[in-house]
């Protein structure tokens, strides 16, 4: 005889299984995603950060023990050629901002001019550079990891005013006296090999073919109905500057060279204390960086401000009366004088950097439809009234 089992059973017992089973899961997977949350499976800064023991060699920067806060990483700005992360470090009890900059391979010439700042240029201008933390080599290949102070951008701290020139001009004064002419060439081991030079053969050659091709998109540009209506009313005059060049203005080369910047927008200039009257700025972005007249830099701090602020231009003369004997005041205070009237200097530098360089970009980009050309009225209405002022004309 065979007995038969309870099913009512059976099958109640398999329905609470069932549950237990899906409690048990639900509450297991629950408890791994709170886990994860807690502990977030490491990304590639914080794995190569721990292989290489950044925090041990950049602990002597804070004087104490350095932890890198893997949970509090943002990538500020990626391209094909460097990408920028804001990290956070604790260190003596507290918390800091940290760059790293990322220099991807193949480094090309301009940034290799940025990571060389890095690398040989701090200890001149240890004042206006931030401070580099760690420089590593041959990342994922060839890229190149740079850990450096976080100095935020006066741009989002401030609205800007031209008034604001005022706290900048000194520590530009700053970095070209460091570097002025003969300054310079006292630290030529440190620049010989890489740094752009105003009049190299190289840089000379370049200014006369873009010379050439100036004289070349002005008359394209011509045949082009909507540019030929911005242009007919300046096209001789700018043709008969153009003869004149690539040099305009000697004085200006005599006025002395420094290492410029060359793109002072205010994303590049960045300042812990922008509450106090005394700004202590340092630039950031030094792929531009070249050895040239000092003048340039203060066209790219004003002349091209004013170009794109339409707002101020309202101001402009009254600004470059301000501002430019300020910059030779400031430069003054390191033993350099000018014997040309400061605003004269800077017009000259103005027409020299439009002439050889900008001109040519706005002409370039109208001509072949890569661009708008906001800045070329502008730009056309200073040449005139200064060209002629200053006997290019």
């Amino acid at each position: 005889m065979v007995k038969t089992g309870n099913s009512e059973g059976f099958e109640q017992g398999r329905t609470d299984g069932f549950k237990k089973g899906k409690e048990d899961g639900y509450n297991k997977g629950l408890e791994d995603a709170q886990a994860l949350l807690a502990n977030p499976p490491l990304n590639d800064i914080s794995l190569k950060w721990r292989e290489l023991g950044c925090a041990d060699q950049i602990a002597s920067h804070f004087g104490s023990t350095v932890v890198l806060n893997d949970g509090n990483m943002e990538c500020l700005k990626e391209t094909f050629k460097s990408a920028i992360w804001k990290l956070e470090i604790t260190a003596n009890g507290q918390k800091y901002p940290m760059i790293l900059k990322i220099f991807k391979a193949p480094v090309n010439e301009q940034k290799l001019i940025e990571l060389n700042m890095y690398r040989k240029a701090t200890h001149i201008l240890s004042d206006l550079i931030p401070n580099i933390y760690l420089i590593v080599e041959g990342m994922n290949g060839d890229d190149v990891w740079v850990f450096m102070e976080f100095v935020p951008q006066v741009k989002g701290q401030v609205i800007f005013t031209p008034d604001y020139f005022d706290r900048i001009i000194p520590s530009l004064a700053k970095l070209h006296a460091l570097t002025y002419n003969d300054n310079f060439y006292s630290h030529w081991e440190t620049f010989e090999e890489w740094l752009p030079l105003y009049d190299s053969p190289t840089s000379t050659q370049e200014r006369q073919k873009t010379h050439q091709r100036t004289i070349e998109y002005l008359d394209k540009a011509m045949e082009r109905p909507e540019l030929k209506a911005r242009l007919e009313s300046s096209y001789v005059n700018v043709r008969t500057m153009l003869q004149k060049g690539p040099i305009y203005f000697p004085e200006l080369l005599q006025a002395g060279k420094s290492i410029i910047h060359n793109d002072l927008q205010t994303p590049n200039i960045g300042c812990h204390n922008v509450a106090e009257e005394n700004w202590n700025i340092k630039f950031i972005d030094w792929e531009g960086a070249r050895f040239s007249p000092c003048w340039f830099d203060m066209f790219n701090l004003m002349g091209v401000f004013f170009a794109y602020r339409k707002d101020w231009r309202g101001d402009e003369y009254a600004v470059i009366e301000r501002c430019a004997p300020l910059y030779a005041a400031e430069m003054l205070k390191y033993g350099i004088r000018f014997d040309t009237d400061p605003v004269t200097l800077y017009k000259m530098a103005y027409l020299q950097r439009v002439l050889e360089r900008s001109l040519f970009q706005q002409l370039f980009w109208g001509v072949e439809d890569l661009k708008t050309v906001h800045l070329l009225d502008h730009y056309l209405e200073r040449i005139n009234v200064w060209g002629k002022e200053l006997g290019l004309y």
